[in-house]
This record gives structure tokens, sequence and C-alpha cells, in this order.
């Protein structure tokens, strides 16, 4: 009886993506990450499939699954690495942020975001589906958040007031800037966000003259 009860818990535990322990299972896992990404950017999330997925990184569908058994553990896990590539970017920002204004940082934020998207034109698909876990979610918007905290605290002036009130809302912008990338055609939206980001710089040059 034991044996069946441990046998039935296995099957119903929730599949998870294979970690390589060989460099040779990495650098497969870095071509099928790369050949999703571009399937993702071309189809779509929903559209995509894995047998599409296999054939672009020229991979059995075999191997795919063996190393990610579900599209959306293959799309997490892309989308963990596009997130602590832009975490980069917030840090690279920081490392050269010495003697720039709170609106001149939130400038140089948002254009390296375009760079970013551009780079990278499948994020704003990911950041956009409707199965990102959400304790994970979660927990990356705080990252961001705090990054983006952090780059504020070394403006000159530092932001001081209501620092975690205004990486909030750039959290937010930015949160609207990667979903109008993924629609180019809305003309609109991207007025929006041009009108936004000059309303941010406002923002933090009162903040900036308030510290």
């Amino acid at each position: 009886m034991q044996d069946m009860k441990e046998a039935s818990q296995k099957s119903s535990e929730e599949p998870k993506a294979r970690v390589p322990k060989r460099q040779r299972g990495h650098d497969r896992v870095a071509v099928l990450l790369e050949a999703a990404a571009k399937v993702f950017c071309e189809r779509g999330y929903d559209a995509a499939t894995m047998t599409e997925i296999a054939a672009e990184a020229r991979s059995s569908i075999g191997s795919l699954y063996q190393f990610f058994p579900t599209k959306p553990l293959l799309a997490e896990d892309l989308h963990i690495d596009r997130l602590e590539r832009l975490k980069a970017v917030l840090r690279d920002i920081g490392e050269k942020a010495d003697g720039l204004s709170a609106a001149d940082i939130g400038e140089e934020i948002f254009d390296r975001l375009a760079a970013f998207i551009e780079e990278f034109p499948e994020f704003p698909v990911l950041a956009g589906r409707r199965d990102v876990p959400r304790d994970r979610k979660a927990r990356s918007r705080a990252e961001l958040k705090e990054h983006l905290a952090s780059l504020l605290r070394r403006a000159q002036p530092p932001v001081i007031d209501d620092v975690g009130l205004l990486s909030a809302i750039i959290l937010e912008l930015l949160r609207i800037a990667v979903t109008t990338a993924s629609d180019p055609d809305a003309v609109e939206d991207q007025r929006l966000v041009r009108e936004l980001r000059l309303m941010l710089r406002k923002r933090l040059e009162e903040a900036s003259a308030k510290g």
C-alpha cells in the first residue's frame, strides 16, 4: 500500500524543467531557449508549439521535452533569463549614474528599456503570458522595484522622500511601455507612453528639488 501511495504522489507531482549537469547539456538548453525566443516572437506565445520550437532548434521533440516537459516551463525559464538580463541593464545604469539627476536617470531607464526590447523582442510576449507563476511574478516585481529605488537614491541630488512610490510608478510605466512594444501599430498607446515619460520627468524633478 505504501508503494502504491508513493507512486501516486510521484505521478501527481508537477513537471519541472531539467537542470543539465554537463556543459553539453547547458549548450543544448541555450539553443532551445533561443529557438523558443524566436518562435514566441514570430508566432506569439499561445500559437507557438513545441514542435515548431524543436524544429527551429534543429532538435528532436524528445530532446526538447527532456529538458522542458511543457511549454509554460520553457517560457518561464526564458522569461527569467531575460529578467536577469534586464536587471543587469539596471545595474549598469547604476554604475554610470554618478552625477546624473533623478530625471535624467528616468530617461536613461526608458532609453535602455527600448534598446533592451529591440535586442530581445520576445520579452513583451513573455511578459504578457497569462500563466506566469504568481509568486515568481511578485518576487520579480519586488526585485525590479528595489533596483529602481536604488537608482533614485544614487541620483544627484538623491531622492529620499517617496522613493518607494516613485520606483513603483516607474515600474508601472515600464510595464505599460513593454505592453505597448508588443503592438507597434498602437500609435495612441505610444503617444501615451511619451506623455507619461514627460510627466514622470516633471515628478522626478520635483522630488529632487524636495530632496
